[in-house]
């Protein structure tokens, strides 16, 4: 059974939840940034993160810079209702599966988590914001 790490998930988000598990995920709750790094360093069992990308302690940056810093190999979606091409271009810098706008269907990111899992893993080659 696969471990997907979910942060920061709203109440809107628990239909996904439900449908991930449904699917052969095991489920990991994160409320925080900061609780969501705490899980990533001691829990070697996670296969994939589905994250915000902003956060109330931390912003999306600096979020997926530290996860990058423990584990560069781990695949990341990122559902978020403040989409911005800004962040997109953040994000895809940090080498994230996908880039989804809320709202997503349950199937679908099922379906995109299953597709992440599948992928190669590679490290993320960072671009010069500049």
């Amino acid at each position: 059974m696969k471990t997907v790490l979910l942060v920061d998930i709203d109440s809107g988000s628990f239909d996904s939840a439900e449908v991930l598990q449904r699917n052969g995920f095991h489920r990991i709750v994160a409320s925080n940034a900061h609780d969501a790094l705490s899980i990533i360093r001691t829990d070697r069992t996670i296969d994939l993160i589905v994250t915000e990308m902003q956060f109330s302690d931390m912003d999306g940056l600096h979020f997926l810079t530290a996860v990058r810093a423990i584990a560069p190999l781990l695949p990341i979606i990122v559902v978020t209702a403040s989409s911005s091409i800004e962040s997109y271009l953040l994000a895809v810098n940090f080498g994230v599966h996908e880039y989804l706008s809320k709202p997503v269907l349950p199937a679908e990111l099922a379906r995109i988590a299953s597709n992440a899992l599948a992928a190669p893993r590679t490290a993320p080659r960072m671009r010069d914001a500049s």
